[in-house]
C-alpha cells in the first residue's frame, strides 16, 4: 500500500507556451483500403510543437496561420504507413481528406541462447510524496515519459505507474515506446496501439499494466511515454516524483522536440534480459 498523501511541494513540468493562431482547418483521415475513418491518428507539423489527434471517426481540426505555410504535416498511427503533406494542401481543400495504408512490419530476428532468465527493472519506483508532477494541460498529442539506456535486449513484462493525484473518474492514455541509435532520431517501435486505462480509486496502489502479450523487445536508447490521445476534460493527474535521480521528458505535440525537465516521475518497467 502507498503512504497516505500529505501536504507537500507540488512540482509541475513546464511546457512551451502555445502560439496564437488565426484559422482552424478541418480534415478527415481514411483507410485507403476500406474508405472508413481511422481513429486517433496523430496530426502534427514536422519539427514543431503544433499538433492534434483525430477523433474516433478520423475527423480532426488544426489551427494554422501563415507562419506555417512552408511547413509539412505528418499523419502517423501505429499499424499504418505515415503520410506527409504540405500545409498548403489545406488551402486547396476546405476539408482535407487523407488516405493511409496499413503498414507491413518485418519481425526482428532474435537469437536466444538458453539460460535462466534474468529479471530486470527499468526506470524509477517513486513512493515519496514530497514532489508531484504531470501534464501541465490537456492538449491532444502531448506526451510525458522517461528516457532509458538499456544494456542488452530486454523483453518487457509490464509497465508500472506511481500516481499521486487523479481528479478524473477514470483516464486512458496511449503508450508509445521510442527507440534510437543516436539519441536524436527516435522511432516508435510498437506494431499495435496500446492503451492504458485506470480509475482514480486504484491509485492507492501501483498501477500495473501487463505487456507480455505484445512481445516488446527494447535495447539501447529508449523513451517510454504516455500520450494524451483524447480529451479527458477538466482535471489533473500527477505522478510521485523524485527530484535528484533523473529527468522527465515531455513534448507538446508528437512531431515536436523532446524537452528535459529535472525530476523523474514514478514510471518503471519489469522485463527479462534475453541477450
Amino acid at each position: 500500500m502507498k503512504p497516505k498523501i500529505k501536504a507537500g511541494l507540488s512540482f509541475f513540468l513546464l511546457f512551451i507556451p502555445g502560439l496564437i493562431f488565426s484559422q482552424s482547418q478541418r480534415g478527415r483521415v481514411l483507410s485507403g483500403e476500406t474508405n472508413s475513418g481511422i481513429g486517433y491518428v496523430n496530426v502534427g507539423i514536422m519539427g514543431r510543437n503544433i499538433g492534434t489527434v483525430a477523433n474516433e471517426a478520423g475527423d480532426f481540426s488544426l489551427i494554422l496561420d501563415k507562419t506555417y505555410i512552408n511547413d509539412s504535416l505528418r499523419f502517423s498511427m501505429i499499424g499504418y504507413e505515415s503520410k506527409t503533406l504540405p500545409v498548403t494542401q489545406f488551402k486547396k481543400d476546405s476539408v482535407l481528406y487523407v488516405y493511409m495504408k496499413p503498414a507491413l512490419y518485418r519481425l526482428q530476428e532474435v537469437k536466444v541462447i538458453y539460460h535462466k532468465p534474468r529479471e530486470i527493472k527499468l526506470g524509477t519506483e517513486v513512493v515519496s510524496n514530497e514532489l508531484r508532477s504531470g501534464f501541465a494541460y490537456n492538449d491532444l498529442s502531448s506526451e510525458l515519459g522517461i528516457k532509458l539506456h538499456v544494456k542488452g535486449m530486454v523483453k518487457l513484462e509490464d509497465i508500472n505507474l506511481n500516481v499521486a493525484i487523479c481528479t478524473y473518474d477514470s483516464v486512458t492514455y496511449r503508450l508509445n515506446i521510442y527507440q534510437s541509435d543516436n539519441q536524436v532520431d527516435y522511432k516508435n517501435i510498437l506494431t499495435v496501439p496500446i492503451y492504458i486505462s485506470f480509475s482514480k480509486d486504484k491509485i492507492n496502489n501501483v498501477i500495473a499494466f501487463n505487456l507480455r502479450k505484445y512481445s516488446i523487445i527494447i535495447e539501447g536508447n529508449v523513451i517510454i511515454a504516455l500520450e494524451l490521445y483524447k480529451d479527458l476534460g477538466e482535471g489533473r493527474l500527477l505522478f510521485y516524483t523524485e527530484y535528484f535521480t533523473g529527468y522527465t521528458y515531455h513534448r507538446k505535440a508528437i512531431e515536436g522536440n523532446w524537452i528535459e525537465a529535472p525530476g523523474v516521475i514514478g514510471m518503471y518497467l519489469n522485463g527479462q534480459l534475453i541477450k
